[in-house]
C-alpha cells in the first residue's frame, strides 16, 4: 500500500525532528525546559488516537478505557492490561506528562497502539511476532516501531 507524502501522519513526522538521537543532544529534558518539549494533553492523545486508529489500524482498535499522563521515570509510556471476571477486555494507557519533542510523542502513542491492537484481538501484550508485523505498516507513515524509542525505553 502506497501512502502519499500529503497524508497528514507523514506531514506531522515530517515536520519534526525525526532523528530522537540527535533531538536528545540538542533539546535535553530535565534542568531547563526548551521550546521543542512537547506536553502532551488528554485532547491531543486522543485526537492523535483517533487519526492512527483510521490511517493506519482501519479503526480495529477501541479506545484506551481511560489515559493517565504522569511523570514517568526510565519510559515513556504503559500500556496496561485487563481482564474483567466476566471477560470484558480494556486498557489504560499510562503516558509520559513531556517528551523530547512532538515526533517522540507520535512514535510512543503508535507502539502503544500496537500493544491495544494486540490486547484486544489476542489477548496479549508483548513484543513478539505480533507486535513486530506492525513494524512495516508504521515504516509506511515514517513511524519507527521498536521496544525503546530512542534513549529511553517503553514500559509495555
Amino acid at each position: 500500500m502506497y501512502v502519499s507524502k500529503e497524508n497528514l501522519i507523514v506531514q506531522e513526522v515530517r515536520s519534526y525532528e525525526t532523528n530522537l538521537g540527535r533531538a536528545y543532544r540538542k533539546n535535553k529534558i530535565g534542568k531547563k525546559r526548551y521550546l521543542k518539549t512537547f506536553y502532551p494533553t488528554k485532547h491531543l492523545i486522543t485526537r492523535w488516537f483517533n487519526i492512527f486508529n483510521e490511517e493506519i489500524f482501519n479503526n480495529t482498535i477501541y479506545p484506551f478505557y481511560d489515559i493517565e499522563i504522569i511523570q514517568k521515570k526510565g519510559c515513556h509510556a504503559e500500556h496496561i492490561p485487563f481482564e474483567e471476571h466476566d471477560g470484558k477486555i480494556y486498557a489504560i494507557l499510562s503516558i509520559a506528562d513531556r517528551f523530547i519533542n512532538k515526533n517522540e510523542f507520535l512514535f510512543t502513542l503508535a507502539h502503544e497502539m500496537v500493544h491495544q491492537w494486540q490486547w484486544m484481538h489476542l489477548y496479549r501484550s508483548d513484543h513478539g511476532q505480533s507486535f513486530w508485523k506492525w513494524k512495516n505498516r508504521l515504516a509506511q507513515f515514517e513511524i519507527p516501531l521498536g521496544e525503546g524509542i530512542s534513549k529511553r525505553q517503553s514500559c509495555s
